[in-house]
């Protein structure tokens, strides 16, 4: 029975925690992901790979929320 008891007990100190915390403020919000993804197509939309601004604009957005599924909320057009 102690061996379950230890085995739950497992727990975060409170330097761990504040340093999760402050690695999580650090990663890009889904918006700033979306901001520079964008640049970075309209620079390849300069050089010939998309059509038009809002075909690269577009394709940002699929990229991201490709890549990122969770920001998918934050990028749907109905609100």
């Amino acid at each position: 029975m102690s061996r379950f008891k230890s085995l739950r007990k497992t727990s975060v100190g409170k330097k761990a925690k504040k340093s999760a915390k402050k690695s999580a403020k650090k990663s890009p919000t889904c918006r700033q992901r979306l901001s520079e993804k964008i640049g970075i197509n309209i620079n390849e939309m300069k050089e010939g790979r998309y059509v038009s601004r809002a075909q690269a604009i577009a394709v940002a957005y699929k990229q991201i929320a490709k890549g990122f599924p969770y920001c998918k909320r934050y990028l749907s057009s109905k609100k």
